[in-house]
């Protein structure tokens, strides 16, 4: 039986940049190694980050750190008699970190096939196979039958010319890049997450959670895909548009498994948009109310609102649904028809309206800066937040806009990113003080001003027009540390990030 570990790396962020978001498991990672396990290799995850919950190590010459453990530590918890290390790279600001694992796997472990996965992987094999051609393979997209094949491939010292899915350094030096794997459509047929290797306990113990702290919780994920194309989403490049869902009695079933193994109370729905058939979730959520589990659970990523509607959201709320994100990204129409966000406003502030209504805390993206975006169109947006505060509205988040490698913003931009440059380098979408406008219409520190300013007058209306929820907050983050809004959250770990010490001159990139 082959040994293998898969790694989960860890979080890279500015040294004072804060956020609303704790550690949380990887479902990415668990998938890959339940698929593993389920095919008779004995695998297990070396977690960075859960290894690491409460670390922070600021990287040497930057104004970067790492939260969970060093490449050292990773290093060490390899065992010796490993036979292939499979690695996730899974955010492009991660690089300038990840490329410092993957230089200490190759020297320490220079006889073990080493393969990559993940969204940085699907964008930018070329780059990563160029920096490091001694890589064994880098899986695109999808990952599980992908993996699969590599490995019987390299189990049977078989070619890998034919394995669709992957890119590869072949015997003449030459970056190939193999065609791409269909999508997988009965994804029932895919082994459940298998957290073997991953501290869940330690999470739990830290209440580790989405913008939430309140309950112990797990991600999960029930369907896979999303068909729309927004131009600045990196979701055609890594996923094909192609949206397809799991047997709701099977999402229903892993649910009870966890609560029976690792007495989780609250699920985090990382689907990329999981409302997206109302036939379906409605047999969720009535699948749900029957077993009567006592867990809630919440959409923290982000969902469509065009198949939701007062019936479906009042079955959501008695199934459990305790908190949603939706992604409007802008209240301009203009702005919304460049940017092929699909999206009827007065349906979307109907859907704000019936969730709050029915006491499911509501939190809305909105994206700032995109290219052509005019003042008039941020107007249009501040106008939106009013309509939000007033429709009950309990969050919202002002982020920049990224334009993220392979898409179609990025290719309409022409960005060459280097990856190893601290400047020249993908910036996080919420850190303030180094958002970019790509608008020809207004510069950074408008955009910067823009998003500080809409969000405290958000805040502001809340106070004036619904004051209880200013006590309640109060009480949840001073008296009970629990957290449920963004806000709330964000306060919390302020005061919590006081108690940790930023560890420095421990952490280096090669």
């Amino acid at each position: 039986m082959k040994n293998i570990i898969i790694i989960r790396t860890p979080f890279v962020f500015p040294t004072k940049h804060l956020t609303s978001i704790t550690a949380v498991p990887d479902i990415g990672t668990a998938y890959i190694n339940g698929t593993l396990n389920a095919n008779g290799y004995n695998s297990s995850i070396v977690d960075a980050v859960g290894e690491g919950i409460g670390k922070k190590y600021q990287i040497d010459g930057t104004r970067l750190s790492i939260g969970g453990i060093t490449a050292e530590e990773i290093i060490k918890r390899i065992p010796k008699d490993t036979d292939y290390i499979g690695m996730q790279s899974m955010h492009s600001n991660r690089w300038i970190y990840d490329s410092t694992i993957i230089k200490s796997i190759l020297e320490n472990f220079p006889h073990v096939k080493l393969f990559l996965g993940g969204e940085h992987v699907s964008a930018c094999a070329e780059e990563i196979l160029k920096q490091f051609p001694k890589i064994s393979a880098c899986v695109i997209g999808e990952g599980e039958e992908t993996v699969l094949e590599l490995l019987k491939a390299f189990d049977e010292n078989k070619p890998i010319n034919d394995i669709a899915g992957i890119s590869y350094v072949n015997k003449k030096n030459e970056i190939i890049h193999n065609s791409r794997r269909k999508r997988k459509v009965s994804v029932d047929e895919i082994p459940p997450p298998n957290w073997r290797g991953v501290p869940i306990k330690k999470y739990m113990d830290n209440n580790c959670g989405i913008n939430s702290l309140s309950r112990s919780s797990l991600p999960i994920m029930a369907t896979r895909g999303c068909p729309y194309s927004c131009t600045f989403c990196t979701v055609p490049n890594m996923w094909d548009s192609k949206w397809f869902a799991r047997h709701p009695l099977s999402v229903v079933e892993e649910i009870k498994n966890y609560v029976k193994e690792f007495g989780v109370e609250h699920f985090d729905f990382v689907d990329l948009t999981i409302v997206i058939d109302a036939k379906w979730m409605g047999e969720f959520c009535d699948a749900l109310i029957k077993e009567n589990l006592g867990i809630t659970w919440a959409i923290p990523i982000g969902t469509r609102t065009e198949k939701l509607n007062k019936e479906l959201l009042t079955k959501m709320k008695q199934s459990g649904l305790s908190r949603v994100l939706y992604s409007a990204e802008s209240g301009s129409k203009e702005t919304l028809k460049r940017i092929k966000k699909r999206l009827k406003l007065p349906h979307f502030e109907k859907v704000v309206y019936e969730t709050s209504k029915l006491g499911i805390c509501v939190k809305i993206a909105l994206i700032f800066g995109f290219p052509g975006q005019s003042l008039k169109e941020v107007l249009d947006t501040f106008k939106l937040i009013n309509k939000l505060a007033f429709l009950g509205a309990n969050d919202i988040v002002c982020l920049s806009f990224v334009p993220y490698p392979k898409t179609e913003l990025q290719r309409q931009l022409n960005l060459q990113y280097d990856f190893m440059s601290t400047d020249n380098n993908i910036r996080l979408n919420n850190d303030i003080p180094t958002m970019k406008s790509w608008s020809e219409h207004f510069g950074d520190k408008t955009l910067r001003a823009i998003v500080v300013l809409f969000t405290m007058y958000f805040y502001a209306l809340q106070v004036i027009i619904r004051p209880k929820r200013l006590i309640l907050g109060f009480y949840r983050v001073f008296i009970q540390k629990l957290p449920l809004t963004n806000l709330e959250s964000l306060i919390y770990n302020f005061i919590h990030e006081k108690k940790h010490d930023v560890t420095t001159a421990k952490c280096q990139i090669n």
